[in-house]
């Protein structure tokens, strides 16, 4: 209950709607996902070894950052499914609205 509590009074402090709030954090997911990805770009790219230990102190950045922003939304109880049919990155899901029920 504290919980919820918390998030929302988080919420309130910055004036967001849930929506607001969700899509907000599926960008920040997106986003550090991409930079995770470009790390292990970076990493599989480097040469020297300056190149490959700076290539792993950003690779292990970008895997925490994105570790945090999937943890927020599994506490938030966010799921891919929530995306609304026009956002990017939505997957047409057939249980979709099964799920949304569930809950």
């Amino acid at each position: 209950m504290w919980e919820r509590v918390k998030r929302n009074f988080r919420r309130q402090e910055h004036n967001k709607s849930e929506a607001e709030y969700r899509q907000e954090l599926f960008a920040q997911i997106r986003t550090s996902h991409a930079e995770w990805l470009r790390a292990h770009r970076m990493f599989h790219e480097a040469t020297g070894k300056d190149e490959i230990d700076y290539a792993i102190f950003v690779l292990e950045a970008a895997e925490r950052k994105y570790q945090i922003h999937l943890k927020s939304a599994k506490q938030q109880g966010l799921h891919r499914f929530h995306l609304p049919a026009d956002e990017p990155g939505y997957v047409h899901d057939p249980d979709r609205e099964h799920k949304r029920r569930a809950e």
